[in-house]
């Protein structure tokens, strides 16, 4: 997840991280603008918004994972943001077999061992059932 998740909470203030189901159970409630409980700071979901910089230690992990994975699979992305969309070429350079999954083409399809340009919800599940069928 090097840009965040919806399945969180961030405080722009204390960097407090909660699950956003606390925040949106808030907002049931009638609180149509939950903040911090920590602080009164201001809650956004825990997603890199565009400009905002990456996590260092989360994309340290990442490029770490990407040298070392068997297998690399891009779902859903453009691969032109970077310095996330560095971590393909670095799984691909490191001996990884690369699978990338995308409504359209992208600008790093030449790296790809498999193309599947569709529909991400109708693929990924076929692909997710063959993965788990596998010794």
């Amino acid at each position: 997840e090097v840009h965040g998740t919806l399945h969180r909470t961030c405080c722009w203030s204390c960097k407090d991280r909660q699950p956003m189901t606390q925040a949106l159970a808030r907002v049931v409630a009638g609180d149509s603008d939950p903040r911090c409980e920590l602080c009164s700071g201001i809650l956004k979901s825990d997603t890199i918004l565009f400009g905002q910089p990456l996590d260092q230690d989360v994309m340290a992990r990442a490029m770490e994972a990407s040298t070392n994975c068997e297998v690399f699979i891009a779902v859903g992305s453009s691969l032109s943001v970077f310095p996330a969309a560095n971590t393909l070429p670095r799984a691909k350079n490191s001996g990884a077999k690369v699978i990338i999954v995308n409504g359209q083409l992208t600008e790093m399809d030449h790296y790809a061992d498999v193309v599947v340009n569709s529909e991400i919800s109708e693929v990924l599940p076929q692909i997710c059932g063959v993965v788990k069928s596998r010794p």
